[in-house]
């Protein structure tokens, strides 16, 4: 686990679904699916033990397996009572059968007898190599930040390698060392390998230092100095060797200076351990770059324990692949490089006969329980909801942070089980114009860092003194403070982590550090602290609609109605307890939204208002509008709503996206679908669209308060099919992500600069509209 043990949460009763292991012959991996209170779709694991300890990783297994059938005795509240025809939910471990041992690697047929002795469970042995290319395919896919290059200079530089992802070779690094090629899904070949890998390096080092640990080797290797041991290019010529292009601090022969006549006898154990890294990682890298090249195959992944995220062996390996290609081709790491087997074995299921070998295997039962956790009350029309396909994403949580040793560059959370999550189908993005949801890159800017971490532990403290003032209704129990007291203590412990190490859970951002706030208060148990706030200030803003919709409809024009509507968004958008700036304000209810539209600046080159007004009220109507909404209250009731019915008069269907769960004042599907039903019934129009399906209700299958337009529900985006205006809404949505998005429809972005650092990195002001629309992107 490495550094896990620093940042853990109380044991929670959780049920374990599936376990699959991977036992190599220097350590044994394990990675296990959950489902319990806090991960209800489902929640996958990441362990790892020494192979010559296996009794601890089948004791650890056999504890997984006790805990999940103490867990199955205890009826769980959330289940759907109508399972349907979901059979294969048994199969996983739903309904209390005991899980099934997916096993991999030379260790599933050596211990397999000790697997079934010990644990008394069936125990399917999968295919090595099949697994390895499974758990790579899958990681690649699912895992945000999982692909990365290392070097010294560079650490850490995040690839998306999701295009055009065959083919590659796979230099698998265990005890030994595997060679694979894959060209598809299911099509790979091992072409190579060699004896001289991880096993190797431990064992020489073992024998010649005495160290037992392979953490312990490798931490030797830091202040070790090869040079000592080593020959170099420099002890042969004295200098450089330009003309073959070697340096002199090349190395020409490992281990060869020791037989040199003026190089002292006495040998350091860090400096051997140094320079049989170099050996072993120099070998591995010019192997693997002359299989690239005899197959013209220019993606070369690294894997396997052997690596365990060590800055030195990267840089290595990098060096290798780099020096050998003359700068052609990079090494590419993976951050849960141990686990690819392990990973693979879980998701080996039985394959459907009709299924084409570039169909992805994820075929997991699905979890009922949490459809029905999220499901809107009342009127069905209101959502798009169907039945669930077996199809789900994961998304990375690291409210429960470990790392695959003690001194990897990143970190490993758990892997969130999630339903299907496609890209906007208007969404730009190809290799001419990718798209990047993140405005701002804080991987490489120190200030904007610490700017940004120091004002969300400000934030966050702050959110103590609101319980304690009173602000934040439901939070005045003893356990409800006493949650708030341990979520800030978590997510400061990863702030200060996040400070130390920047690029430890992926490429540092805005949308990554909400995100992980909300990630550990879902985890301590509060789901939602603003609901209380939320509605306190939908009563207070639905009961002001009726007279803004008339002074809306009695503007002189369409287009004066048009533009008070949108500048109504803009001030609605001020009611955001995220915003430091404006939670004092909020709090004290010193903000209503005459005065939010008085803070609002307006200034040209964020303001192009007109050109929309001219295009909504004279061009051709829009089909279809998806609107991406923001904050409850008077944001969504006083600003989003009235400009909806907008739309829905001209002609135009609306679709209102909405978080699927909480994230801070943000307002939820579910809390949408209810307001919506309560404008209906003081609203004519608003009521004729809900009845007639011209107006819905969708999730987003966010639970932040930034938008990947990559992951979104797959119900929202069948539902985006025919849309031909995307508006986004909100400084989360529109301007911490998003703010460079392109469209090949018409769009409208509309947010508040809340944040001082935002508006400086757009050359703005703060409290400076931005009301931007774009026709569509033509060329693409």
């Amino acid at each position: 686990h490495g550094e896990a043990s620093d940042i853990l949460l109380p044991n929670q009763t959780e049920r374990v679904q599936k376990v699959a292991v991977d036992i190599g012959g220097s350590l044994a991996k394990v990675v296990y699916l959950t489902s319990g209170p806090r991960s209800q779709g489902g929640r996958l694991h990441f362990t790892a033990f020494e192979t010559d300890n296996v009794e601890n990783c089948v004791a650890f297994i056999r504890s997984l397996l006790d805990s999940s059938s103490q867990a199955s005795t205890v009826p769980n509240q959330d289940q759907d009572q109508d399972q349907g025809d979901d059979s294969d939910s048994q199969s996983s471990g739903q309904s209390g059968h005991a899980p099934v041992i997916m096993a991999t690697g030379g260790g599933a047929h050596r211990f397999r007898d000790l697997l079934n002795r010990e644990l008394g469970v069936e125990i399917r042995v999968e295919d090595e190599m099949e697994s390895l290319t499974a758990g790579l395919n899958f990681l690649i896919r699912e895992v945000a930040d999982e692909v990365f290059t290392y070097s010294e200079d560079r650490p850490m530089q995040f690839v998306d390698a999701t295009a055009d992802m065959f083919p590659y070779l796979l230099v698998n690094i265990g005890s030994g060392v595997s060679i694979l090629k894959v060209t598809g899904e299911d099509r790979f070949e091992r072409i190579s390998g060699t004896s001289l890998g991880g096993g190797t390096l431990w064992g020489l080092l073992h024998l010649l230092t005495g160290v037992r640990s392979f953490d312990a080797m490798l931490d030797m290797t830091k202040s070790g100095d090869n040079t000592k041991v080593d020959m170099m290019v420099g002890d042969i010529y004295g200098s450089n060797y330009g003309k073959i292009g070697l340096k002199a601090t090349n190395i020409a022969s490992s281990m060869g200076g020791v037989y040199r006549k003026t190089l002292d006898k006495h040998f350091d154990d860090a400096d051997i351990a140094r320079s049989l890294l170099y050996m072993v990682s120099n070998n591995i890298g010019q192997i693997a770059y002359l299989n690239a090249q005899l197959h013209g195959i220019r993606r070369i992944y690294f894997g396997g324990y052997f690596i365990r995220g060590h800055p030195l062996t990267m840089h290595t390996l990098s060096y290798a692949i780099n020096f050998w290609s003359k700068g052609q081709m990079s090494a590419l790491f993976l951050r849960h490089e141990g686990f690819l087997g392990a990973t693979g074995a879980f998701f080996k299921t039985e394959r459907d006969a009709s299924r084409t070998p570039d169909t992805p295997a994820l075929e997991l039962a699905p979890d009922t329980a949490a459809a029905a956790a999220v499901e809107p009350p009342r009127r069905r029309r209101l959502s798009s909801r169907g039945r669930r396909a077996k199809a789900y994403s994961f998304t990375e949580n690291f409210s429960i942070a470990g790392a695959i040793a003690n001194e990897a560059v990143g970190a490993l959370g758990m892997l969130d089980r999630e339903p299907s999550l496609l890209p906007l189908p208007q969404l730009v993005n190809t290799p001419g114009r990718p798209y990047q949801p993140d405005t701002v890159d804080l991987s490489q800017q120190p200030q904007q860092q610490e700017y940004w971490i120091s004002a969300m532990e400000r934030n966050t403290n702050g959110l103590l003194d609101l319980a304690e003032s009173g602000a934040l209704p439901g939070c005045e129990s003893a356990d409800a403070r006493q949650r708030l007291s341990g979520f800030v203590a978590l997510y400061l412990k990863h702030l200060q982590r996040l400070r130390e190490r920047p690029l430890a859970y992926g490429a540092m951002s805005v949308r990554a550090l909400l995100g992980l706030r909300e990630q550990c208060l879902h985890e301590v148990g509060l789901e939602d602290i603003f609901a209380g706030v939320k509605r306190r200030e939908t009563d207070a803003a639905l009961a002001a609609l009726p007279a803004l919709l008339r002074q809306a409809d009695a503007q002189p024009s369409t287009e004066a109605r048009a533009r008070l509507l949108l500048h109504n968004v803009l001030a609605g958008n001020m009611f955001d307890w995220g915003s430091t700036e404006l939670r004092g304000a909020l709090a004290a209810g010193a903000l209503d939204l005459e005065r939010a539209r008085a803070k609002i600046a307006w200034r040209p080159q964020f303001d192009n208002t007109e050109q929309f007004v001219a295009r909504v009220t004279r061009g051709p109507r829009f089909g279809r509008a998806v609107v991406f909404v923001d904050n409850s209250g008077a944001d969504v009731c006083l600003g989003v709503l009235p400009f909806a019915r907008f739309l829905l008069q001209q002609g135009t269907q609306v679709v209102l996206a909405a978080n699927s769960r909480p994230a801070l004042n943000d307002v939820t599907e579910r809390e949408l679908a209810e307001i919506v039903e309560r404008t209906g019934q003081v609203d004519v129009d608003l009521r004729t669209a809900l009845e007639a399906g011209a107006l819905l209700v969708c999730g987003t299958g966010s639970s932040g308060p930034c938008l990947d337009l990559r992951k979104l529900d797959a119900r929202l985006v069948q539902q985006c099919q025919s849309v031909d205006l995307v508006v986004i809404v909100g400084m989360g949505r529109a301007i911490h992500s998003n703010y460079h998005a392109s469209f090949s429809c018409e769009s409208l972005k509309l947010a508040v600069f809340k944040n001082q650092m935002a508006a400086d990195a757009a050359n703005a002001q703060i409290y400076d509209a931005l009301c931007m629309y774009a026709p569509a992107l033509k060329s693409i």
